[in-house]
């Protein structure tokens, strides 16, 4: 699924706020397709390392490559078409009050000047996001009717509307009950396997990274389906990251995390769920 040159590449990356180190020399690499499940307990680094690969942090020290190119000086308007690359959802799904479904999952195609699409082609593409989170029937709606569960659909549609080589979740299942947060893992699974996202979630829930490690979603049945593993370690393009204190402090498959020793690490670590999320 991956190719050799990565995706996203942090190189040494500290992110000092004066009191306290959001990102502690940080390096990894992160290549097409891949999927990293970043956890930690709050505090710990996961939303900062996400801002910091969206530019909305910059760094201290260290460099920051998105698609090969070193984004770690640019200016915000530099960032315009780095961004347009990038699907993101954050913390609640971000939504706008003010504005209809259609007009939310619209807003990143509408905001892209320097490729605007003709109105009818966002429609389009508005309805075939919306379609592939089920949720094709609220176009006219707001957020307001909507639960919190189909609130999080709508952001993952609009994080996906702009067909991104690589999507950012903040925290996607928080607050959610367990058979909607299965729903938006299945979504985001589907997402990853039908357009080969590459794939990063910032999460609490050690579920959720079960989950995409372990599930698949097939599309001859339109289906989400266990994964046909080939090794202990299974979906060897799906790691699990453990943040602590703004350190990367595990790197490594699902297996290889349920074997650590280290207090911290291993209590992120749980029970296995079943197909139902539970």
């Amino acid at each position: 699924m991956s190719s050799d040159a990565p995706i996203l590449e942090f190189q040494q990356v500290t992110v000092d706020f004066g009191d306290s180190l959001g990102l502690d020399n940080v390096s990894f690499q992160v290549r097409e397709g891949d999927a990293r499940i970043i956890l930690g307990a709050a505090g710990s680094g996961k939303s900062v390392l996400l801002k910091t690969a969206l530019g909305l942090l910059r760094p201290t020290s260290g460099r920051v490559r998105v698609f090969g190119e070193d984004v770690t000086d640019l200016n915000e308007s530099a960032w315009f078409p780095v961004r347009r690359k990038l699907g993101v959802l954050f913390q609640e799904g971000g939504l706008f009050d003010s504005l209809t479904i259609a007009e939310n999952v619209a807003y990143p195609l509408e905001n892209n000047r320097k490729d605007p699409l003709p109105s009818t082609d966002v429609f389009q593409r508005v309805k075939e996001a919306l379609e592939f989170v089920e949720l094709g029937h609220t176009l006219d709606k707001v957020p307001s009717e909507l639960s919190g569960g189909m609130r999080r659909r709508v952001g993952i549609a609009r994080a996906m509307v702009t067909k991104p080589r690589l999507t950012l979740y903040d925290s996607p299942t928080a607050g959610l009950d367990p058979m909607t947060s299965y729903t938006i893992v299945a979504l985001i699974t589907k997402e990853r396997c039908v357009h080969n996202t590459t794939t990063m979630i910032a999460t609490h829930r050690y579920q959720d990274g079960h989950f995409l490690a372990n599930y698949t979603y097939n599309g001859q049945t339109q289906s989400i389906e266990p994964r046909r593993h080939h090794g202990e370690d299974g979906d060897a393009s799906t790691r699990f990251w453990v943040m602590r204190e703004g350190r990367l402090v595990f790197d490594g498959t699902q297996s290889e995390l349920g074997r650590v020793d280290d207090p911290y690490v291993a209590k992120f670590m749980k029970p296995r769920m079943d197909c139902n999320g539970n």
